[in-house]
């Protein structure tokens, strides 16, 4: 319980200082600090597909303590089935506590179940208040506390399999981890990405351009998460005169144009392959799958190192949102032979959104590659929701648990009898500074959950 008033408590703290930043007026001395608060309610550039937990405490969830989790805005829609079910779980886990715990005292319960609420899902359990009020504090505390104490069982061991358990029993089932082998396995691809017709699921993927995914997600998200959103070449590629084509507006770039304005979508734009000249000397029209990913295509540094025939070239990318990117892949991680690559025309971020990848690859092909990502994911909303239903149902506030632990631990303290609900007569102390601790702890509750929906909606 005093855990849980520590963190509402800096919940509180934390809302009030980003309203106060955010609100106030701006001057030229907060303009070099307002990066380090959520750009005063921007959205963020890149959100990964991940619930880390509900109780975050870092600069990049403005500032917040309890995230708040919308379908449709916060999270995901796609996610909506994780959602429901995780908090079913928790809420199972939660009264099964306390059903489990008045067996444990010889208390009988009237009723038990689950619910749903339009599209809440929820569980039940029904104490008879009469029974529980015979109890001693102690015994009453062993029932009223035992949900919040499933809640953080749970959220342990959720936190065990996301930490290592997971991967150790998938691995034991049929999964091999590319870890040490380098690449990342493909899980799904975006079905309205042009990337669904090249990149098959469980298919993995080694290399971008020139640069090898050694340290798997690591390296994927260094590569496609560049804040230049660019890449230099190391080398060129050699091109033969013979392949230019006569059609020079693929070399028309501009801003409403990155790719320039040719209809025939099979050449793209190269120049003259220098490593030290930012500018061309020259630009030319070549077949882009000819000479970026054809088997016979040879690497340069100058066209010294072609054919007399040849040049010496590299694509011609002056917009960020006209990159190309040579993506090769292979069907596993011990195939050396059957490995093929294409080419991904258009900013780097296109990819990081469209494609879904882990570490973790199937060793036969009955196996489904989506798996080990969606247990992951659903793992993760439990121990959200089963983390933030433990902190939250502790405090002493109206209608939660913390409520009536409160009573009874007072009670306990101050030894007198119990404090029961169905007590008539006069108030005793414990009872009065619970009823205002309760009053107190309820308003700043109520503030910090409307607070944090507001500031997340407000982020997205």
């Amino acid at each position: 319980m005093a855990v849980g008033l520590v963190v509402i408590a800096y919940a509180a703290w934390r809302i009030i200082a980003v309203l106060w930043y955010a609100l106030r007026p701006t001057t030229t001395t907060d303009t070099t600090n307002a990066i380090s608060l959520p750009n005063r309610l921007a959205k963020r550039a890149f959100e990964q597909d991940n619930v880390d937990t509900a109780m975050v405490d870092n600069d990049d969830n403005g500032g917040q303590v309890f995230q708040p989790m919308i379908p449709g805005i916060t999270v995901p829609l796609s996610h909506l089935g994780y959602y429901l079910l995780a908090l079913l779980v928790c809420g199972i886990f939660h009264e099964a506590g306390h059903a489990i715990a008045s067996f444990s005292q010889r208390v009988r319960i009237k009723s038990a179940g689950v619910f749903m609420y339009y599209i809440y899902p929820g569980a039940f359990v029904n104490i008879p208040d009469q029974a529980l009020s015979l109890l001693s504090p102690f015994n009453q505390l062993k029932i009223i506390c035992a949900g919040v104490w499933h809640n953080i069982v749970l959220y342990l061991w959720v936190l065990f399999f996301l930490s290592g358990g997971l991967k150790l029993c998938l691995l034991l089932v049929g999964w091999q981890s590319l870890e040490g082998l380098g690449g990342v396995s493909v899980v799904s691809v975006r079905k309205d990405s042009p990337l669904v017709y090249h990149l098959p699921t469980s298919s993995i993927v080694y290399q971008l351009n020139d640069f090898v995914l050694d340290d798997n997600i690591a390296s994927w998200n260094t590569y496609l998460l560049d804040n230049q959103q660019r890449h230099d070449a190391q080398q060129g590629f050699c091109a033969s005169n013979t392949t230019r084509s006569n059609d020079t507006t693929c070399c028309d770039i501009d801003d409403n144009y990155p790719f320039g304005q040719s209809s025939n979508t099979s050449i793209s734009c190269f120049r003259d392959f220098h490593p030290d000249t930012s500018e061309p000397k020259w630009t030319l029209c070549l077949p882009t799958t000819q000479v970026l990913v054809s088997q016979d295509a040879k690497r340069c540094s100058s066209d010294a190192d072609c054919q007399v025939t040849d040049q010496c070239v590299t694509p011609y990318t002056p917009s960020t949102r006209g990159q190309f990117v040579r993506v090769y892949i292979k069907s596993s991680p011990s195939d050396v032979e059957n490995t093929g690559a294409f080419v991904f025309e258009g900013e780097l971020v296109d990819i990081w959104e469209s494609v879904k990848v882990g570490i973790l690859h199937p060793r036969f092909w009955f196996l489904p590659v989506w798996i080990p990502h969606t247990v992951e994911l659903f793992l993760r909303y439990i121990s959200s929701f089963t983390l933030a239903l433990a902190l939250l149902n502790i405090l002493p506030a109206f209608q939660l648990d913390g409520e009536f632990a409160l009573g009874q631990l007072l009670a306990l303290v101050s030894r007198h009898g119990p404090a029961s609900p169905l007590s008539t007569g006069n108030t005793t102390p414990s009872q009065h500074y619970t009823r205002r601790i309760v009053k107190v702890t309820s308003a700043v509750v109520g503030f910090v959950i409307i607070g944090s929906i507001l500031l997340g909606v407000a982020q997205q």
